[in-house]
């Protein structure tokens, strides 16, 4: 790996880019399938949860759309060959825009930024929250283009694309997902809403088991075509750095499954564990920060089965 001058901001943008843009979908799922359903039948209680979610969406979308205009221009600087201050010209962005595919995806992704900005705008609108949660998915799936799923070619090329669309979107819907449901946990704590905070932890629990599922087959599959052996996975800089995102992993597993079977049940009896189950999602959530970091440095490397004959 290459920590040049050059090539560190773009690791770092990736990984806030990657962040930012789980934490907004995740936030919008977690409203859209987890909450509002809960609220039909405890409207009164809920209510007063919904609100302080929202802002997580519109924070998220902000570092979102701020730190994928700071890749476009590092990703134009590193395709022109110039430095930064040069490649910023509007011949250059312009050819970057229209003739690469990162940049017809860029702009993809700007559009449907704006679209979920305007379902946000009207998020107490059926259509629009729903709106808004069809474009959260596209949001994050649409990274798959971006990354080295979007250079593979053949029909190994279209399984690689929908196996990591669906990565990103899992991803984005546990990790994501984490932010808001650790700030409901915490206001729901603060307000004794015991039975409240139940229902929720159960629907996000069910999320979750969807979520890991997802993984588990999408990595595997990616996992094949970027690495290709075992040898590869442990020999090369791409695959030990794969081998410390699964342990992370590993151990959010660990975690998830602790909060599932262990403190969840105890919710109906113990108040106190609604402060364990907080503090246990707040590492999760850490954990899961540190693994998108991990996405954002894999992307700009060569994979595995490259590098091993």
């Amino acid at each position: 790996m290459d920590w040049s001058a050059a090539e560190a901001p773009l690791v770092a943008t990736r990984a806030v880019h990657f962040a930012a843009t789980a934490i907004t979908v995740g936030d919008v799922m977690f409203r859209t399938v987890i909450v509002a359903p809960v609220a039909r039948s405890e409207r009164a209680a809920a209510v007063s949860f919904e609100a302080p979610t929202l802002w997580v969406s519109w924070l998220g979308l902000g570092f979102a759309v701020i730190s994928g205009a700071i890749w476009l221009l590092l990703q134009a600087a590193s395709m022109s060959g110039m430095p930064l201050d040069e490649a910023m010209s509007a011949d250059v962005l312009s050819t970057v825009i229209n003739e690469t595919q990162f940049g017809l995806v860029t702009t993809l992704r700007a559009g449907l930024a704006i679209c979920l900005a305007a379902c946000l705008t009207y998020d107490r609108m059926a259509i629009a929250r729903w709106g808004g949660f069809a474009a959260a998915l596209a949001f994050a799936a649409s990274l798959a283009w971006s990354g080295h799923a979007g250079s593979t070619t053949g029909e190994a090329g279209y399984l690689h694309l929908a196996a990591d669309a669906l990565h990103l979107a899992a991803s984005a819907a546990w990790i994501g997902g984490l932010a808001p449901f650790i700030l409901f946990l915490a206001a729901a704590c603060r307000k004794k809403a015991i039975a409240l905070a139940r229902d929720v932890v159960s629907r996000f629990s069910i999320m979750g088991m969807v979520s890991v599922a997802t993984l588990l087959l999408t990595g595997f599959i990616n996992a094949a075509i970027l690495v290709g052996s075992v040898h590869a996975l442990v020999v090369t800089e791409y695959g030990r750095l794969l081998l410390l995102k699964l342990v992370l992993f590993a151990i959010m597993l660990v975690l998830a499954l602790v909060n599932r079977l262990v403190l969840t049940p105890r919710l109906v009896q113990d108040g106190h564990a609604l402060r364990w189950l907080t503090g246990s999602s707040t590492i999760e959530l850490a954990l899961g920060l540190a693994i998108l970091t991990i996405v954002g440095m894999l992307g700009t490397m060569h994979p595995a089965i490259h590098l091993v004959n």
